[in-house]
């Protein structure tokens, strides 16, 4: 799947990226279909990024901050500044920063659904005798994001997000881009000893041990 792009010219010689007709297409429905979404907006995240760092630089280029006023303590514009250029990349900025956001906000929906598959909409947990598990855990951190969630070494992972024992990549398919993202919640169910146990593991850096979790899965 792929995500148009408008690029609209916003002077003779730039043009700013416009994502209007990427977020008027239809949500993805589906988990695959969502983290493609997702990655297509995230590399368009990118792009904006860059148009950004551009009109940065014309206002560093000038000595100018978003912040900075353009008129003098007594009222007269500034001199020595290319006021049209400076006015023109903080108007740009702010479109920027707005779409920046818009963007952010799509791909946060997408990896839910990515992650996550319906598990939100249909929170109804099934009885793990009728379901099987693909993972072991084999350990798990001191502090880590999988011992704050709950996770504990013997459990036996039935879902995690949308990736259940029907995956043909079995364990594999959790190291897929957009199934483990930072700060994006995971459903989790598992069985232990028997019992079923719903766990919401937040994938994290920088929590003081190796990868985003901080647990060691074993296939089944």
């Amino acid at each position: 799947m792929s995500i148009n792009v408008d690029i609209h010219t916003t002077s003779a010689d730039t043009a700013d990226t416009d994502v209007s007709s990427a977020l008027a297409q239809p949500l993805a429905t589906s988990p695959t279909a969502a983290r493609t979404q997702a990655m297509a907006l995230l590399e368009l995240q990118k792009q904006l990024d860059a148009d950004m760092a551009r009109h940065t630089a014309v206002l560093a280029s000038n000595g100018i901050t978003m912040q900075t006023p353009l008129i003098d303590a007594h009222g007269f514009p500034l001199a020595d500044k290319d006021l049209m250029a400076i006015r023109t990349a903080k108007q740009r900025i702010n479109v920027l920063r707005n779409d920046s956001k818009a963007v952010r906000d799509r791909v946060a929906q997408l990896l839910q659904l990515a992650i996550n598959g319906d598990a939100v909409a249909q929170p109804a947990t099934p009885k793990v005798q009728e379901s099987k598990p693909f993972a072991k855990v084999n350990s798990v951190a001191e502090a880590s994001p999988a011992q704050t969630a709950g996770l504990i070494q013997g459990d036996l992972i039935v879902k995690f997000g949308s990736v259940t024992a029907d995956e043909p990549k079995g364990l594999a398919a959790l190291a897929a881009p957009g199934v483990v993202v930072d700060g994006t919640s995971i459903q989790l169910l598992v069985d232990r000893q028997g019992q079923a146990v719903n766990l919401t593991l937040t994938p994290r850096a920088g929590w003081g041990g190796r990868g985003l979790l901080g647990c060691h899965l074993l296939p089944l």
